[in-house]
Parts: C-alpha cells; sequence; structure tokens
C-alpha cells in the first residue's frame, strides 16, 4: 500500500496503453481523410441530423492548415469552431473507448499490431483506423501494488487517508472503469456496495472534464462503459468536455492544486509538460518543499529532458532541487509502468 501522500498527475500519454489517442494521434486522426472522417461517416448508427458535415470538414482543414499541435490552443484562437473540435473530441474518446482493453488483451492487441506493422499487411491509411496500444500496462502494476498488503479474504485498498489520487487532464473514464471491473470481479462474495464506497474515496479529478460518468458513478446521468455511440451520446459528452481556456473558475483546479501542495511524491505519467497545462494547476510552484517528484518523457531525447527538468527546477519557490545530495527531480525517457518500477516505493 503506498504509505505516503502521492498524487499521480495524468496525460494522454497514460490512457496510451489501453488504445486511446496521443495528442499527436488524436491530431492525425482529425486532420487525415483515412481518420475520424472516414469512421464518422461509417458510423451508420449516428443520424446525421444535428451536424452539418460542412462544418465537421472546415474544422478539419482548418485544424490541418494551423500547423498547430495542440487542438485546445487551437479551439482558444477559433471559438466558433470550439464547439465543433468538442464534438470531434467525443467520438475519437468513446470511439477508442469501444476498442480499449487492459492487462493481457491489450498486450496481445498490441504485439498482433505491431507484427501487421513489421510485414506491411496494412497500408498507413488502414493503419489509422487501428486502436494504438502504447507502452507497458501501469495500470495493473499499480493495482497489484495497491492490493499487496489486503491479503484477508474479503480485504479491499483503503482510500481514506488521502495518501493517494489522480489529477488527470483527460478526458477518458479507463482508471476509474479498470479499478472497479477489477475490484467488483476479484471476491467470491457480493462486496459491490463495499466496493463502491472505497472507490468514491479515491480522489480522482479531471481538469478539464469527463465524457461522461459512469453508472456506478452516477446512476441517472450515467453511460456504461463501452457505450453504442449516438448522436444524442456526442452532444452531451460535448457539453461536457472543457478547453485549458475555460477552467479559470473551475473549483476542482483549487483542489488538485492543494493535493499537489500536500504531496511527497508526485509522478507526471504520459503529461506533455505544456506551460499552459502546468499553469492551470500552478507547477511547479505548487510543489512542496521536500517533495520527490518524477515523470516521463516517453519518446524524448536527451536535451528535451533537461529541458523539461529544468523548466520545473526553475519555477520551485522552495529549497534548491537536491537532498542531502540526491536530485529529486527525475524526468526519464520511458513510459509509465518503467517509471512506476523505477520510483514508486
Amino acid at each position: 500500500m503506498i504509505d505516503k501522500r502521492t498524487v499521480f498527475v495524468l496525460g494522454a500519454g497514460a490512457s496510451c496503453p489501453y488504445g486511446y489517442p496521443s495528442g499527436a494521434r488524436l491530431r492525425e486522426r482529425i486532420c487525415l481523410s483515412e481518420g475520424f472522417w472516414q469512421d464518422y461517416q461509417a458510423s451508420r448508427q449516428i443520424p446525421q441530423v444535428n451536424i452539418r458535415l460542412q462544418h465537421i470538414q472546415e474544422f478539419k482543414e482548418r485544424f490541418n492548415k494551423s500547423r498547430i499541435k495542440s487542438i485546445d490552443l487551437f479551439m482558444a484562437k477559433n471559438p466558433k469552431l470550439a464547439s465543433m473540435g468538442k464534438y470531434i473530441i467525443a467520438f475519437e474518446i468513446f470511439r477508442a473507448e469501444q476498442r480499449s482493453c487492459f492487462g493481457e488483451e491489450a498486450q496481445l492487441q498490441k504485439e498482433q499490431i505491431a507484427d501487421l506493422q513489421r510485414h506491411g499487411k496494412r497500408g498507413v491509411s488502414q493503419f489509422l483506423s487501428l486502436p494504438v496500444f502504447q507502452g507497458g500496462d501501469w495500470y495493473s502494476y499499480l493495482y497489484n501494488r495497491l492490493m499487496g498488503e489486503a491479503l484477508g479474504k474479503n480485504d479491499l485498498p483503503d482510500f481514506s487517508n488521502g495518501n493517494l489520487a489522480f489529477v488527470t487532464f483527460n478526458y477518458d473514464r479507463s482508471l476509474e472503469h479498470f479499478l472497479y471491473e477489477g475490484l467488483c470481479n476479484l471476491f467470491e462474495g457480493d462486496l459491490h456496495d463495499e466496493v463502491l464506497g472505497r472507490l468514491k474515496q479515491l480522489r480522482i479529478l479531471h481538469v478539464y472534464g469527463q465524457i461522461a460518468p459512469l453508472k456506478w458513478q452516477d446512476s441517472e446521468k450515467g453511460v456504461d462503459y463501452h457505450a453504442q455511440i449516438t448522436e444524442s451520446l456526442l452532444q452531451s459528452a460535448s457539453s461536457n468536455i472543457r478547453t485549458i481556456y475555460e477552467e479559470k473558475e473551475n473549483p476542482e483546479l483549487i483542489e488538485a492544486q492543494n493535493l499537489l501542495k500536500q504531496a511527497r511524491e508526485i509522478f507526471f505519467l504520459g503529461f506533455g509538460y505544456a506551460r499552459e497545462n502546468m499553469s492551470v494547476l500552478n507547477l511547479p510552484a505548487s510543489i512542496p518543499q521536500n517533495c520527490w517528484v518524477y515523470g516521463t518523457a516517453f519518446g524524448g531525447n536527451n536535451e528535451e529532458v533537461k529541458r523539461i527538468r529544468k523548466r520545473i527546477v526553475e519555477g520551485l519557490l522552495t529549497d534548491p532541487p537536491n537532498i542531502k545530495g540526491e536530485i529529486r527531480i527525475n524526468i526519464e525517457p520511458t513510459d509509465c509502468l518503467e517509471l512506476l518500477r523505477n520510483h514508486l516505493d
């Protein structure tokens, strides 16, 4: 069990091991005709009556030609297109959710897709329609660490001490679903109410919103995981999505900043360290004295890793970034699973 206050800050890369797109992949999907546009047209269950196709096409073309990587930044500079951008994001998240999987199944999908790529059995356009299972299965690793001390027959992890919290920039519900499904299927007896009680003690803050709560989170407004995509679902989900430029008065941001200020360890997982996202959480000023910081920089080179670390170190309002000669700001060009293996106590 985690015995010190630990906060996980999740970016898009944290969901990639389970079939969700990174920011770069999302841009590819939107901008290339073989991506979102093709899949949306092929989705027969979506009546295309409330969304004008020319508006989708306009967003696609403008976003493509803008050359900007961040869809949030693009929507902020094009407020008339923001609602369409959120609609497209909602579709992409639900589409990824339908194809998502965990554990051994995700690893098998990853290996099969890699084999197709090695042997050139599909063209480039066909690969855009495939989910990407990138990175190791850190959900399972953390889950099994949490269950490591719950040795009794009906023991559940205890989240009441506040030692574990998640601050996520993602709209998806994969982490919540994974924990709920795992705990509900772990025990022989019916411990559903106890599982719900424990999970509701766990803080998972979506600073930019969530496409929809799960059924177990909200019996009235909740939506099942792997839900069928419909027009009404997309309209509802897009209204739940916020961007950084709409977040100034979000009360969850204050709670997220307070969680960081009380942390003894902070793990940045799949996080891009964009200045606007760090600013939302008042980072690095929210990092307290004597807090150890670990972060992934998957695919980054040595110079990029140095720049990320420097950005954090120079903004600290506490002591220099060394404790008794040990470096406490650790940014590594690795994935989420390897970072936890290396540093999670």
